[in-house]
């Protein structure tokens, strides 16, 4: 058995943007996300997120796709033409799962498409792999 490199790494803290219009979303996940000893913001539309990101300049986006007034696919590409979020790893949380809406959300820079529920395993999975990379 080999040894993980990046198990020798301790985690840093992630900063982490929700955007959802269900106020027990944003909750939920901001409570999970701080559990996991990251720091998490909420916004539940468009307009806030994106001057939330600006300023909170965020290591990961939760994007709820399906909101309304600036859609998440409007949000990510806005998002993803600000400068200090170059690096940023973009989520769709979404109840969209045809073909079309992962592809959809692919050219609109999403790095990830999950369906909700999100399972909290995977998130963590995924947040502690880019976590252990940001300290490394």
């Amino acid at each position: 058995m080999t040894d993980n490199p990046l198990s020798k790494i301790p985690p840093s803290t992630l900063r982490v943007l929700v955007v959802d219009d269900n106020e027990s979303v944003t909750k939920t996940f901001g409570w999970m996300l701080e559990a996991l000893g990251h720091e998490a913001r909420v916004a539940r539309d468009g307009l806030t997120a994106l001057a939330m990101a600006r300023s909170f300049l965020p290591d990961v986006v939760m994007l709820d796709i399906g909101l309304p007034g600036m859609n998440g696919y409007e949000i990510c590409q806005k998002m993803r033409a600000e400068p200090g979020l170059a690096g940023c790893v973009f989520i769709a949380q979404t109840g969209w799962s045809q073909p079309e809406h992962v592809e959809r959300s692919k050219k609109a820079g999403f790095d990830h498409h999950w369906v909700k529920p999100i399972p909290m395993d995977r998130l963590e999975k995924l947040l502690s792999s880019l976590s252990h990379r940001a300290a490394a």
